[in-house]
C-alpha cells in the first residue's frame, strides 16, 4: 500500500528579506462587490452597457494606481521611510506571519495590515483590501465595494 500526501503551504515569510531599500513597481487593482467584479456588478444588477460600465471602473481603478511608484525602506530597527514625488512617510513596521503592519509616525495604530502574498530575498508582492462606499450619483443606490490593492516591490 502506498500512500502519498501532499499539502501546499505559503512560504514562510522571513523578516530578514524584508529589511532593506524597495522599488514600489506599478499597483494593481480589483474591485468586487459581493462575489462580482464591479464590472459585472454594474451590467448584471444596475444595467449599465458594456462601455459605460468600463468607463466608470476605469474612472474608479485610476485613482488607487497613483499609489505605486517610489521607494520604500525598512530598517532592522523596525522603522520604515516611504517616499515618492508627492509624498514621504515614515514610521515603524511589524510583521506577524505574512502580516504586514505600518504604523505612520504621529498617526493612531492602522488596524489594516498589508498581506504579504509572497516574498523572496529580492522580490516581494504586498497587498491590502480596504471597503468603500460607492455613491454614482442620482438615481442609483450607494453600495459597498472590496478595493483589492497589490503592490510589487523589487529589492534594490
Amino acid at each position: 500500500m502506498l500512500f502519498v500526501s501532499s499539502c501546499e503551504e505559503s512560504a514562510e515569510v522571513v523578516e530578514a528579506d524584508l529589511i532593506g531599500a524597495w522599488d514600489i513597481g506599478q499597483a494593481s487593482v480589483d474591485i468586487k462587490v459581493g462575489p462580482l467584479s464591479l464590472l459585472d456588478f454594474l451590467i448584471s444588477s444596475l444595467q449599465f452597457g458594456q462601455e459605460a460600465a468600463q468607463e466608470l471602473v476605469d474612472q474608479i481603478t485610476s485613482e488607487f494606481l497613483e499609489i505605486g511608484g517610489g521607494t520604500v525602506t525598512f530598517n532592522v530597527d523596525y522603522s520604515y521611510l516611504m517616499s515618492r514625488s508627492d509624498l514621504e512617510e515614515s514610521g515603524t513596521w511589524n510583521l506577524e506571519g505574512n502580516k504586514l503592519y505600518l504604523n505612520i509616525s504621529d498617526e493612531t495604530v492602522d488596524e489594516d495590515p498589508l498581506t504579504i502574498e509572497s516574498m523572496n530575498s529580492s522580490a516581494a508582492v504586498v497587498a491590502w483590501e480596504q471597503e468603500q462606499e460607492i455613491d454614482l450619483g442620482e438615481g442609483t443606490s450607494k453600495f459597498n465595494a472590496i478595493i483589492i490593492i497589490e503592490l510589487n516591490l523589487t529589492k534594490q
